[in-house]
């Protein structure tokens, strides 16, 4: 009984403080104080002593928990996607000492090599960009209930960013792989 304490410990850990469901956005959540000191005790915990679980508990941690992002030290991520003009590079620098140094970055190459575009978004600017997509929506219109000022503009605003996002990337059906509908999604 004792090999799932702290599975689920983490996984309390994990859902108390980032949620269900895959990183939110390109960059691992941070932490302070004593959030950051449990999150410590669990990773001392879950390799003390290194070996504590075999090869399938050690995923079943690692997967359920989400703790290859949750509390780390340091994140470094690398994707890359052909497209039909080249390749997309898309990197994440995390660094938890150092958070003004947050990034996520894109790059296009086309298909000789050259670079045709890369863009740097800082931690601020990805999840002020979260938030207003998934976080704070504006509230659908209430026929009964006049708008506050600028309400109209910025669900306006809102609904246009979904529409872009879904015109190159549709919501996926019910029923499909990860067919959960996406928030702003029309049905």
């Amino acid at each position: 009984m004792k090999r799932f304490a702290l599975p689920g410990l983490a996984c309390a850990l994990a859902a108390t403080f980032v949620g269900c469901g895959p990183m939110p956005t390109p960059m691992p959540k941070r932490f302070e104080g004593d959030t950051q000191k449990e999150l410590d005790t669990s990773w001392d915990k879950a390799f003390t002593p290194a070996e504590r679980f075999d090869h399938q508990g050690l995923l079943d941690v690692m997967v359920g928990t989400q703790a290859y992002q949750l509390g780390v030290d340091t994140f470094s991520l690398r994707a890359e996607k052909r497209v039909a003009g080249g390749k997309v590079v898309m990197q994440v620098s995390f660094d938890r000492a150092r958070p003004a140094d947050d990034r996520f970055e894109v790059t296009v190459y086309d298909s000789a090599g050259k670079l045709v575009r890369a863009e740097r978004y800082s931690r601020k600017e990805v999840d002020a960009t979260h938030d207003a997509l998934f976080a704070d929506p504006p509230p659908p219109k209430d026929p009964d209930v006049p708008d506050r000022p600028g309400m109209a503009a910025r669900r306006a605003e809102y609904d246009a960013r979904w529409k872009r996002i879904q015109e190159i990337f549709p919501r996926p059906k019910e029923g499909e792989p990860d067919g959960a509908p996406m928030p702003g999604a029309k049905k």
